[in-house]
């Protein structure tokens, strides 16, 4: 007997499968009977199609007349339906239900399969979009779970209960735990290290609140972490990003401003001392921009005081040694001697005139380039006789100067700057002394070297100074003189002055005795000043070209003056001039040029001579009236030509003459040996 012949059919009046069919036809999800095909032994080998529903045959791809009959392993693959048999016969069998997912096709559905009679009812639901969501859903939590293992970031989540429901690698290395031992545990029991620490307080904080909290934590003895954490949903999140390397820039930071702010760090954050310090920082830019005003006003006067200045003392200069034979000769009668040396008398105290006029320029010069940085060699004494000079006003009623110089060597320090300190200190030294008892009053200026320093000590006889002002009078703005009388500074900035030639200013005093301040400067290795080099005057006159070259037409002709008697003078009245004679005529012995001039300056005669008569350069003598440009001071740092400042000495001037260099085809005449 056949295996179908063993089935008992059903009615087809079966009204339980007619109502089934009626119920399930419009119903959107698959629905079917099969039932169950016997060996002869009674043993399930299939199952066969009574009945599917629309929804159920458009699941299996087919009609739902195509299906009815037809078994399992006709219809549907063995990786599908047809592979649920053994499923199925368990469901006949045990008649318990079963539900589990199988693909068909492209489609995955999940089955419910429930006993009826000696069959199943089989029920199917589409579940390909959410196998794939859960499917994307645990790849993207691999993903995840991929770049949270991989970063160099400690992070870990705790839910509710404090319960560690996820730490990564790094997290758990800071605990010195595994993943494993730490997974599910209480956070405080599985690291009690943490209780009590701002890490806890931050955790709770959240827990209560739902917010977030970023924190620096030390988690190590020179390790810090910049902590991240809020509340997400039911669990809590937590990012910590190691920040060692940053702590310690930071400290390196804090250690440089520490050094540079002589180790005070911590800001005094009184409103009455910030306003104070506002207050001192104003005026003291007022007083730079003072002083920075006056250099420039006394560069600039000396400048244009210089250039007539040179040719007053010149002819005045000429006057006198004109007029000095005539006044000696024999021949000329008593009343035209007496004119004559009447005459010569008035030219000579035009000419100390002149000089005291140069002397003041000079000075002026001095305090103008109080700017320049560069430390040189410096005799203290020409410095303190500068200081002297600018504070006699101050000086001439209140007491005698007297100098106490030793032998000293040149120290190593910044004229300009050290004449204003000196200055300064002598001013300050006439206001300690009252008006009116000139006679029992004196400033005494003492030099000497100690060791490697060389001393400068200013010394007055006036009030003198308590040991608590003594101990402030170095102070910015600290003043004992009544307001608006002093500004408190000059002591201050004599120190910086003086420090920034790496030299120290100290001071001592006895209350109605006096005062003395002390200036220690380095001693120089060097012991010259650079500038016009050392000349040496030829033997015997020897008659020389020279070309002289200024646009300051009265300067050119006490030049001419001054040198014609012994030499042939050329004169050129701009740089223009000069360059096309050179052209033309360059058999010159020595070439005097200024080196500010309206037209060409000597700066561009240089540049123009170095690209095409460069040989006549290195008789080139360059003249300054004391005004330098940054321009001018860079070119006569570069150029190795001697510069001679005006007014001129006409002794220095003939040597430089007598003692330029031979040019071509120039014949020098050699002194004659002695015994020849």
């Amino acid at each position: 007997m056949s295996a179908i012949d063993t089935f008992v059919p059903l009615p087809l009046a079966d009204a339980l499968l007619v109502a089934l069919e009626e119920a399930e036809r419009e119903h959107p999800e698959a629905c079917m009977l099969l039932r169950a095909v016997r060996s002869d032994s009674g043993a399930i080998i299939d199952f066969e199609w009574l009945w599917a529903n629309p929804a159920a045959a458009r699941a299996l791809g087919h009609g739902p007349e195509f299906l009815r009959g037809r078994r399992l392993g006709e219809v549907s693959a063995p990786e599908g339906l047809a592979g649920r048999m053994e499923v199925l016969r368990q469901v006949v069998e045990s008649g318990r239900s079963r539900a589990d997912n199988f693909a068909e096709g492209e489609a995955w559905l999940q089955s419910t399969a429930v006993r009826l009679r000696d069959g199943v009812l089989v029920r199917l639901r589409d579940v390909t979009s959410a196998q794939r969501m859960e499917e994307g859903l645990r790849d993207t939590l691999d993903w995840v779970r991929d770049v949270l293992e991989s970063m160099p970031d400690a992070f870990f989540t705790v839910d509710t209960d404090w319960r560690i429901t996820y730490v990564n690698r790094n997290a758990a290395a800071l605990t010195g735990h595994t993943q494993e031992t730490l997974f599910r545990r209480v956070l405080w029991e599985a690291c009690p290290e943490m209780c009590g620490t701002p890490m806890e307080r931050a955790l709770r904080e959240v827990a209560t609140e739902e917010g977030y909290r970023l924190f620096e934590l030390r988690t190590g003895k020179d390790r810090w972490h910049e902590v991240h954490t809020w509340s997400s949903g039911r669990n809590i999140s937590t990012y910590a990003r190691d920040v060692t390397d940053k702590k310690r820039v930071q400290a390196e930071r804090d250690a440089l401003l520490a050094r540079e702010h002589s180790g005070r760090l911590e800001a005094e954050a009184l409103a009455q001392r910030r306003t104070h310090e506002l207050m001192a920082a104003r005026e003291r830019l007022v007083q730079s921009e003072k002083l920075a005003m006056a250099g420039q006003l006394a560069a600039g006067v000396g400048h244009e005081i210089n250039n007539p200045l040179s040719y007053v003392a010149g002819n005045l200069q000429f006057a006198v040694e004109q007029l000095t034979p005539l006044a000696r000769r024999a021949n000329a009668g008593a009343a035209v001697q007496a004119a004559l040396g009447e005459a010569l008398e008035a030219l000579r105290e035009a000419r100390e005139g002149a000089e005291r006029i140069r002397v003041i320029v000079r000075d002026l010069q001095t305090f103008a380039r109080a700017d320049e940085l560069r430390l040189s060699p410096v005799d203290v004494h020409s410095a303190v006789e500068f200081g002297i000079s600018m504070a006699m006003t101050h000086l001439r009623s209140r007491a005698r100067v007297e100098r106490s110089f030793g032998q000293v060597p040149h120290a190593l320090a910044h004229e300009a700057r050290l004449g204003q300190v000196f200055l300064h200190l002598l001013i300050n030294a006439a206001h300690a002394i009252p008006v009116g008892d000139f006679e029992r009053h004196r400033v005494t200026l003492t030099t000497r070297r100690e060791g490697a320093w060389v001393l400068v000590e200013v010394s007055d006889t006036g009030l003198g100074m308590t040991p608590e002002v003594l101990q402030r009078a170095f102070e910015p703005f600290f003043t004992t003189r009544p307001v608006g009388e002093g500004t408190g500074l000059g002591l201050s900035i004599c120190l910086g002055l003086v420090r920034s030639m790496h030299g120290e200013l100290t001071a001592t005093s006895i209350p109605g005795m006096g005062s003395t301040f002390q200036v220690r400067l380095p001693v120089s290795e060097a012991a010259t000043h650079p500038g016009v080099p050392a000349v040496r005057v030829a033997e015997g006159p020897q008659r020389k070209r020279v070309l002289v070259v200024d646009d300051e037409p009265q300067l050119t002709s006490v030049l001419k003056r001054m040198l014609g008697r012994q030499h042939d003078v050329v004169v050129a009245h701009s740089g223009r001039e000069a360059l096309a004679l050179l052209e033309q005529d360059d058999a010159f012995d020595r070439v005097f040029c200024d080196l500010m001039m309206a037209d060409l300056t000597g700066m561009d005669v240089h540049a123009e001579l170095s690209r095409r008569r460069s040989e006549v350069l290195s008789r080139f003598v360059f003249m300054t009236g004391g005004s330098f440009t940054e321009r001018a001071r860079t070119f006569l740092q570069a150029v190795p030509l001697p510069r001679i400042e005006k007014p001129f000495e006409p002794g220095l001037l003939l040597a430089l003459v007598d003692a330029s260099p031979p040019r071509p085809g120039a014949v020098v005449r050699l002194p004659a040996r002695e015994g020849a």
